[in-house]
């Protein structure tokens, strides 16, 4: 019988527990990444949902009072450049193309809408009640203000619905 020289083997050769546990530790890795990227999105989903209810409770304040002019804070998540007021399902008069990709939203029932929409969280749209979406469009329909701005939220004494410009 002829004798193999493991010494060879054990100094070269990394034993199976060795190369299980590292195996581990890289499995634990990836999923800990994929956790933490998951919040991270939840997050973001929040915070869209935040700014419509925020600017929701700023249209009724407005609304409920008899005259008054506001600035409201636009605080959307990082990928969402526009926030646009519209009347989809009277026709889009602005012609810029990239609000092309809005026309889709023209069935539901909204007035306001995050462009683009693939980075708005399956919540693209969303119906504000009691503004004045004529006046808001009467010079470009969807009106499209940047997400890092401001929205001035006015009423007047003798109007009904909200103008956000």
């Amino acid at each position: 019988m002829k004798m193999v020289n493991k010494k060879a083997q054990q100094t070269m050769g990394m034993p199976f527990g060795m190369i299980f546990a590292i195996f581990l530790i890289v499995v634990f890795i990836v999923i800990a990444f994929i956790a933490v990227k998951g919040f991270l999105n939840i997050g973001t989903c929040a915070g869209i949902g935040l700014f419509y209810d925020e600017l929701q409770g700023a249209v009724n304040e407005a609304w409920s009072g008899q005259s008054g002019e506001f600035d409201f804070d636009v605080n959307l998540p990082s990928g969402i450049t526009e926030v646009c007021f519209g009347n989809l399902s009277l026709g889009m008069s602005n012609p810029d193309p990239k609000y092309d990709s809005l026309e889709i939203y023209d069935i539901q029932d909204a007035n306001i809408f995050l462009f683009p929409p693939e980075k708005a969280c399956d919540m693209p749209w969303k119906l504000i009640e009691h503004i004045d979406v004529a006046k808001i469009t009467v010079s470009s329909n969807p009106y499209c203000v940047p997400s890092d701005g401001k929205l001035r939220i006015k009423k007047g004494f003798y109007d009904k619905l909200v103008v956000i410009e």
